[in-house]
């Protein structure tokens, strides 16, 4: 298997949200949601459009304080190899709005549906003093966290929902990835078994590559995929 990305609609939705707001200049600036069950390919074009562009990317953990979340954003916005700062989150905010008003760059923020929705406020705060472009990345909880409060809703410029893969990506990722030819009905009931999850594809076809490749062959026929179905429970608990 190859680590190879595919543009699905949703991917292509996203850059095309990015373009808008980074070329709009701070008038038009905002939040962009980018939303929808894990395995969807949010991530991934997320990092896609960070190393493209440029910016602040921060990965949020699990129970991250108002300083330690502004600590690891300053840091980022920072960009340069310097110790992660120890100021407190007020400081932390006070320092980050400076940089970025100085140097206008996208913040790029993963799994945000694990923050406080006063990390949220403070992401608010940082945009209104410096029209960065904020870009929320996370679960289904996410869209119901901003809908909380009209003033972090009504500055979402845009909202892209990562719905599940299809067949047609199915296929194409077969191939790209492993170079296997599985059929429509095949890749349609992967697609199913799956719920759309890429990773759960991925996981699936280095099972049928094996199979395909202990046959000498690159078409993926019905036995090999029943073969690869009863190894695991392939549906979300």
């Amino acid at each position: 298997m190859k680590e190879v990305i595919i543009q699905t609609p949703a991917m292509m939705r996203f850059d095309e949200a990015l373009n808008s707001v980074y070329e709009s200049g701070r008038g038009i600036s905002g939040f962009i949601l980018a939303h929808g069950q894990a395995g969807r390919g949010k991530s991934v074009a997320a990092d896609q459009s960070y190393i493209m562009r440029g910016g602040a990317y921060v990965r949020v953990w699990q129970g991250w304080s108002q300083t330690a979340f502004l600590q690891r954003v300053l840091f980022e916005v920072r960009g340069k190899n310097m110790d992660m700062p120890r100021y407190n989150g007020n400081r932390c905010k006070e320092m980050i709005v400076e940089l970025l008003q100085r140097g206008r760059k996208t913040l790029y923020i993963d799994e945000a549906d694990r923050l406080h929705i006063d990390r949220i406020e403070d992401l608010r705060d940082i945009h209104e003093m410096t029209g960065a472009p904020v870009v929320l990345i996370g679960e289904e909880g996410l869209y119901g966290l901003l809908s909380e409060r009209r003033r972090i809703w009504s500055r979402v410029v845009h909202e892209v929902e990562f719905g599940p893969i299809q067949e047609s990506e199915v296929a194409i990722y077969a191939m790209q990835a492993a170079g296997l030819d599985i059929p429509p009905q095949l890749c349609r009931e992967i697609a199913e078994k799956t719920e759309g999850d890429f990773r759960l594809v991925r996981n699936m076809l280095i099972l049928l590559e094996k199979a395909a490749n202990a046959a000498e062959t690159d078409r993926v026929d019905e036995a090999m995929l029943k073969a690869a179905l009863s190894q695991r429970n392939w549906r979300r608990r």
